[in-house]
């Protein structure tokens, strides 16, 4: 599901915007007239062969238009309301299970669990009450630290039950804090209790979120939308939009301009439903929910008023980049053009958990895979050396944090003349260079083991796009745009693009990875960075390396 998106745009006149509506209504009224005659004096409609200009008919529009209906659709504010709704009410519920529970099960032989059951009324009604309001606000802060209530979230069958479980972890210890320090409750009983409540909660609140994302993203209930501009751009996005298991926007089509628009490149994938007069006809019967701008300001602007004219209507007006990195992941930075904000991370304060939380992860994984080194360096360094003689390690010298060189640490996978004379070379899918030994170390990603003395000494993270070597950088500048911004975070041994997308070999590899990497510094978060955690673990079982 896509997030509830708004294009703000100046307040027109009144004379300015009643003349702006006068004429785009008889555009319309006049393209609505045609959509008749030519429904009522021809069954059989098509495209007429135009060599100078590839515009499609009269009959051609309106077959396209007449299967278009009008669906009434809740917003998203409406979603997000029915998802805190369900979830207070299964959290109530819960608690009061819960009650119910310990009155007839003692957990532990002590007075005080029998004092907080529901037929005791040592604790007073009051305290419960206290106890059931600790439990709410502790949800909540749970909730808003994982984003469990964020609809683009809570559409994913895989991410909204992960966000939920940790969200429910995270309470249960907010909630047993705050319990033993305002209602003076034994500290094992209070853990008895939310065992409990972990027991209940974690199984009902899978599936009611599962149910909930199931529902959200039935055909009927997405978003319908067009893409102004026919292009290289728009014609991505709808590729995208296409291969999405759950795109949460349905495309109807193209709307075009009047002079030029070669429908033959884009027949087989959505068609040119029409013009200016054609979205205003969309807008004013309440078809589309979404405008997708696939074209800059420049090009046409008349288009574009249009659309800021749409937005009065409660269409939200949306840049095709903003629909591209939330369905996919990525950034366009291929097409990004005057709206370099879309790749560039705008001004965002860390919250002090999420500081803690990397530096944490980085000295916990740096000092336990220090510990696993130890263990199997060797056997490892046997096999390396039995398999091809030369080094155990491989050092070579990378670029760091704002560009700073570093030297990277790992176990050699390739021959010894693996570069010939120190020319930088592409690693291929299937290279020769690579020994037996490596490829499985490589496969297993086993040779990054020892970039753990890398986090130890902060020239990396656990998480961040990987370590480039300055001559690839350098060239990558020249023809990839942004390429520089990677820097701008410390490097990792895993990353979104790397649980995302293959070994980079080419430059065509760089600049997808760099999509990823982009995304990923713009929007680093706590779910995001345990989502990469479990995808890399999967990886490495799944033997899934390169």
């Amino acid at each position: 599901m896509q997030p509830e998106l708004e294009f703000n745009n100046p307040i027109a006149s009144h004379q300015s915007l009643y003349k702006a509506n006068h004429e785009l209504l008889s555009e319309s009224e006049e393209c609505f007239s045609q959509v008749e005659l030519s429904t009522e004096g021809s069954a059989s409609s098509g495209i007429k062969d135009s060599k100078s200009l590839g515009v499609i008919t009269q009959e051609s529009q309106a077959e396209k238009l007449q299967g278009l209906q009008r669906r009434q659709k809740p917003s998203s504010a409406y979603w997000h309301l029915i998802l805190i709704l369900g979830d207070v009410f299964l959290l109530l519920t819960i608690l009061l299970l819960v009650l119910v529970f310990v009155s007839y099960i003692h957990l532990i032989l002590h007075v005080s669990i029998r004092a907080f059951s529901i037929g005791d009324y040592t604790l007073i009604r009051e305290t419960k009450l206290l106890w059931i309001c600790l439990a709410l606000a502790s949800w909540s802060l749970a909730a808003n630290m994982t984003q469990s209530q964020d609809l683009s979230t809570m559409s994913s069958r895989f991410k909204s039950p992960l966000c939920t479980l940790f969200a429910l972890v995270f309470m249960s210890i907010f909630w047993l804090m705050l319990s033993y320090f305002l209602i003076r409750i034994e500290f094992i009983t209070l853990v008895w209790i939310e065992l409990l409540f972990l027991m209940l909660a974690i199984p009902m609140f899978t599936i009611w979120r599962a149910l909930f994302a199931e529902i959200i993203n039935l055909p009927r209930f997405r978003r319908q939308a067009v893409i102004v501009g026919v292009n290289t751009a728009g014609n991505l996005l709808t590729k995208e939009l296409q291969s999405a298991k759950r795109p949460g926007v349905n495309v109807l089509g193209y709307i075009g301009t009047d002079e030029s628009d070669e429908e033959k490149l884009y027949q087989n994938e959505l068609p040119i439903l029409g013009s200016r007069g054609t979205l205003h006809y969309l807008v004013q019967n309440n078809i589309i929910d979404m405008i997708i701008i696939a074209h800059d300001y420049g090009a046409h602007p008349e288009l574009f008023k249009e659309a800021t004219l749409a937005a009065q209507y409660g269409i939200s007006v949306v840049p095709m980049a903003v629909v591209y990195e939330s369905t996919s992941g990525k950034i366009p930075v291929e097409h990004v053009g005057d709206q370099w904000y879309v790749a560039l991370q705008s001004e965002r304060i860390f919250s002090p958990f999420y500081l803690c939380w990397r530096k944490i992860l980085d000295v916990a994984c740096g000092l336990c895979g220090l510990l696993i080194l130890c263990l199997v360096l060797p056997i490892i360094a046997l096999l390396i050396y039995l398999d091809s003689p030369g080094p155990i390690f491989y050092s070579q010298e990378r670029l760091g944090l704002h560009g700073k060189p570093f030297r990277i640490f790992k176990f050699r996978s390739m021959r010894t003349d693996a570069e010939d004379k120190g020319h930088a070379i592409w690693a291929t899918e299937y290279d020769p260079r690579v020994t037996r030994m490596g490829r499985f170390l490589r496969t297993t990603h086993l040779d990054e083991l020892p970039q753990l003395l890398n986090i130890l000494r902060g020239d990396m993270s656990l998480i961040g796009p990987r370590p480039e070597r300055a001559i690839f950088v350098t060239e990558l500048e020249k023809t990839i745009p942004f390429y520089g911004y990677r820097l701008a975070v410390k490097p990792g041994i895993t990353g979104w693009a790397q649980v995302k997308y293959r070994y980079g070999r080419t430059d065509n590899d760089a600049l997808i990875k760099l999509q990823y990497d982009l995304y990923y510094i713009k929007r680093r978060s706590f779910m995001l960075d345990i989502f990469i955690i479990l995808k890399t673990v999967i990886d490495v079982l799944l033997h899934r390396g390169t």
